[in-house]
């Protein structure tokens, strides 16, 4: 008798991810859920709830579940901008003139060609971003003292950037799309590191505006170049 109590009350097995809060998100759950019902409902946890999303998802276990979630959410980001692009009628390839499209052939944004190559090469791109942007935020993290805590290591990182890819969904507003887009994705950023990582708001939000700033800095430093070369063809035209 004893035996059968001590077999039956004895504590559940730890779960990956450490802790048995982090039963996995309903995405990381499809196994028993389905695949469809599975995405749609940790789609929708995301939105309506972040930090129970978060607070079920695990932080270890592996890459593939986190990485085949954002490359579809990326995805469908990718396509709405393109479908944006074309309805308002802006082209990369409209801002230069003639002589220079000619000689910059790999902005290929305008065409139909490039439309289908763009949506064809985009989930190369964006597991390519995932990691590099992981890893970007995992130095800072480090520098920011913000893994402490923490028992995710990198790979909690990468769950965090690549579940806030939910935020590819503002860009289904057209205009300001692309800030919301960058709102919400600090905004889950935030959420997700305090809960995967147990860091401190403060160091969650330092740690995202870091690679942010960089990566401002290096835009407006390449519109600048842009902007020099597009003055420097048309003085040539006149």
């Amino acid at each position: 008798m004893s035996e059968s109590i001590s077999t039956t009350g004895a504590p559940p097995p730890e779960l990956p991810g450490g802790s048995e809060e982090h039963q996995g998100n309903p995405w990381e759950r499809r196994a028993e859920l389905g695949a469809s019902k599975g995405f749609l409902e940790a789609l929708k946890l995301f939105i309506v709830s972040p930090g129970e999303a978060f607070a079920q998802t695990r932080c270890q276990g592996d890459y593939g579940s986190p990485l085949l979630f954002a490359i579809v959410l990326g995805w469908v980001g990718v396509l709405i901008g393109k479908v944006w692009e074309l309805l308002f009628g802006v082209s990369v390839l409209s801002a230069f003139p003639p002589e220079m499209r000619e000689q910059l052939p790999f902005l290929v944004g305008g065409s139909t060609f490039g439309l289908v190559l763009t949506l064809v090469l985009a989930p190369i791109y964006i597991l390519v971003a995932l990691f590099i942007w992981s890893a970007l935020l995992h130095l800072c993290l480090v520098l920011v003292g913000g893994l402490k805590q923490s028992k995710a290591g990198f790979e909690g990182t990468f769950r965090v950037v690549s579940y806030a890819t939910v935020a590819q969904l503002g860009s289904l507003i057209p205009i300001f799309g692309s800030v919301v887009t960058l709102v919400w994705t600090v905004v889950l950023g935030v959420v997700g590191i305090t809960s995967l990582h147990k860091s401190s708001q403060g160091q969650a939000i330092a740690a995202l505006l870091i690679p942010l700033a960089l990566c401002c800095l290096c835009v407006m430093l390449f519109m600048m170049s842009i902007g020099a070369g597009l003055l420097a063809a048309f003085a040539a035209q006149g």
